[in-house]
């Protein structure tokens, strides 16, 4: 197995046991763009950002930032396709 598809299968299982935390939906979205599956990257990044403007808790302006630019790199990639 592949180092990039172990490190997915990592992610997925912390997801699993953890599906609200935005930043593991930020790292499975970066190993998945580096593998080259935009449109999973995308999905994670929503959730992501989702989950961020649903949380009760303070949220890391970093972590939200970051994830801002990786939406706007989405919407860059949809429009670019046709799809957006």
């Amino acid at each position: 197995m592949d180092e990039l598809e172990l490190m997915v299968k990592r992610c997925d299982e912390a997801i699993e046991q953890t599906p609200d935390q935005a930043d593991l939906h930020r790292d499975r979205a970066l190993v998945l763009t580096l593998l080259g599956d935009q449109a999973k990257a995308c999905d994670d990044v929503a959730t992501a950002v989702s989950l961020l403007k649903r949380s009760s808790q303070p949220v890391d302006p970093m972590l939200q930032h970051e994830l801002q630019v990786r939406q706007s790199n989405c919407k860059q990639s949809r429009t670019m396709a046709g799809s957006d």
